[in-house]
């Protein structure tokens, strides 16, 4: 196999040792030496820097080459820093050929070894689709964007959460504001879903999914069985679906998990009946080609309403508790008032998460987001 890293000295190395002996490597030092390894037929795969730190056209020659060179499999090694998560999340979408790895490891083996076809690599453009609409934000987005890009049971929480400079515990409560599932579900949910795209469209047997999706034994070998158990622990119940529509059924199964609590009996955020919501400082509200937006000018946030969101937003100025809002706007809409408690708590939980809103008991207005 004939191998281009292009990475700093010492991770060069790294993934490098990963390889047979009789594997050929090749050094390119930027984009324009890729492009013309790959150009002359030189090279099988290509283990790249997703964030180039010099080659200010690194993207767009790993673009190039990825339509020139469809053959090419291209594996893109994510760091835990916004600036990475965020270019590796676009390649995901424009580019099928492309998988992620964060280390060399039995994931970095599978992708290595598969050539590239008209499937794409891994699950991660779908994964990004699903927690996308998520109310995250700050690390907890982060880690939702990690897991979609190299989903693997092979990183544990607190070191995942180490590595986006924050604890486990601050990871936790960025899931705990909204109704939504725990972080350690998420990342089960992402395992499971790349695991079955790895069965149904690459037709790979469960051990080499087991490697893919680090799901491991404890003294490191792939675990077939386990790869069945946690598919069965995420879609158990939806296994008629998955039956009939494969990939179709996964990605709407996995959007339902991604929003149920992980304590269906108690919910993670408090939605007591007389708890106050009121603006956050320095949050504004502006109208832009007619859709209302609110701005929190400090962190260039943005973030746009739709009609439910605005009339509850009117609301909010004034101070509203929980149970004056969903009888306002019960009222003021002329909806079920079931189903308005359902969207008033997935709104608030994102907008208390984001730090667009406050959220306190009584007179007293405190943050409690995350």
């Amino acid at each position: 196999m004939r191998v281009a890293i292009s990475l700093d000295e010492r991770s060069r190395a790294l993934f490098a040792a990963r390889l047979d002996r009789g594997d050929v490597v090749y050094c390119p030092a930027n984009g324009d030496q890729l492009r013309r390894l790959a150009r002359a037929g030189a090279i099988d795969v290509a283990v790249v820097d997703v964030f180039h730190p010099t080659d200010v056209l690194w993207p767009d020659r790993l673009r190039e080459v990825s339509v020139a060179v469809p053959q090419l499999s291209i594996i893109g090694v994510v760091e835990p820093r916004r600036p990475s998560l965020h270019e590796a999340a676009a390649f995901a979408r424009e580019i099928s050929s492309m998988g992620f790895v964060s280390r060399p490891d039995a994931r970095f083996d599978h992708l290595a070894r598969r050539r590239a076809t008209d499937t794409s690599a891994s699950f991660a453009r779908t994964l990004l689709d699903c927690v996308d609409p998520l109310p995250l934000a700050d690390v907890g987005r982060d880690f939702a964007l990690l897991q979609a890009l190299r989903p693997s049971w092979a990183f544990d929480i607190p070191e995942q959460a180490a590595a986006l400079g924050s604890g486990r515990r601050k990871l936790e409560r960025w899931f705990q504001g909204p109704d939504i599932c725990s972080a350690r579900r998420l990342q089960s949910i992402c395992v499971a879903g790349e695991a079955l795209f790895l069965r149904f469209e690459h037709r790979l047997p469960d051990r080499e999914i087991a490697g893919a999706v680090g799901i491991l034994t404890h003294d490191g070998a792939p675990s077939p069985a386990g790869v069945a158990r946690e598919v069965r622990a995420v879609f158990g119940e939806y296994r008629q679906a998955i039956r009939e529509r494969r990939m179709e059924a996964v990605a709407e199964a996995m959007r339902i998990e991604l929003r149920r609590a992980h304590d269906a009996g108690k919910a993670p955020a408090r939605w007591g009946p007389f708890t106050r919501y009121s603006p956050a400082e320095h949050v504004l509200a502006v109208r832009k080609e007619g859709v209302l937006v609110l701005v929190n000018p400090a962190r260039e946030l943005e973030h746009p309403l739709d009609e439910f969101a605005a009339d509850a937003w009117d609301l909010v100025t004034r101070g509203a508790t929980f149970e004056q809002l969903t009888a306002d706007l019960t009222s003021l809409r002329s909806e079920d008032r079931y189903r308005v408690r359902w969207r008033l708590r997935e709104w608030l939980g994102e907008a208390v998460v984001l730090g667009l809103i406050r959220r306190g008991r009584g007179d007293e207005s405190v943050a409690e987001g995350a």
